[in-house]
């Protein structure tokens, strides 16, 4: 089945106001922006993957939230700040020129994809559809252990050695993990809680005994004075 045939597949399976008054090349630029070197997990099958589970998942505005899951990962480059504000604004001249949408709903995708440079960092003042978005793209983090080891698996491929040696990428990681840890949700929206929660900790505590367990004495101090230093 060609790329072209799997899309239109994949289209056919959502609900069409989904897509309302948009032209059908927008999901192929989408699509096409996640086609660059060295992605191994933020590819288009997570975008796939998230929009299949909004399907079923609570939102006042699932079509709004839709087409920011689509280019919330346009751009992507291990590394960089900036991956999200590129992405943001792709999404947003894109939908602004192929797709019948108001300056509200653009305002309003923009933040979504911003808000998924830090999940936590605003938990405070995002909307309830910000919420969603930001609990879909972390979903996989309460995934079935198998599914789980895919994904961290794919996310060192994705920095090591671009962005960072293996070193570097367990201290960092670890930063990451035991800050999500230390929250008392993963989750933002209720039902992200009680769908993903449980599963996610026990997720995160598996991949941090798994990177302990590969830590040097040098990386172990420096992971200890991070984690006494790093914002909760």
């Amino acid at each position: 089945m060609n790329v072209s045939h799997q899309l239109s597949t994949w289209l056919a399976t959502l609900p069409p106001e989904w897509l309302k008054g948009c032209d059908s090349g927008v999901i192929d630029r989408a699509r096409a922006a996640h086609e660059t070197s060295g992605r191994h997990y933020h590819t288009w099958e997570h975008v796939v993957a998230c929009v299949d589970r909004l399907k079923n998942f609570p939102s006042a505005q699932p079509r709004v939230v839709f087409l920011a899951l689509v280019f919330h990962d346009a751009v992507y480059v291990p590394g960089r700040k900036d991956n999200e504000q590129v992405s943001a604004a792709l999404a947003r001249e894109t939908l602004a020129a192929m797709c019948t949408v108001t300056t509200a709903e653009l305002d309003a995708i923009e933040r979504m994809i911003l808000a998924t440079r830090d999940h936590h960092a605003l938990s405070g003042t995002l909307s309830a559809e910000e919420a969603v978005i930001l609990d879909l793209d972390l979903s996989i983090l309460g995934a079935s252990r198998e599914e789980y080891v895919r994904y961290a698996m794919a996310i060192h491929d994705e920095y090591v050695p671009a962005a960072a040696t293996d070193a570097q990428f367990r201290v960092g990681r670890m930063e990451f993990l035991r800050r999500m840890l230390a929250m008392p949700h993963v989750f933002l929206t209720g039902e992200g809680r009680r769908r993903w929660d449980g599963a996610a900790r026990d997720n995160l505590a598996w991949e941090v005994a798994e990177l302990t367990s590969r830590q040097g004495m040098l990386e172990r101090w420096i992971s200890a004075l991070r984690k006494v230093v790093a914002p909760s």
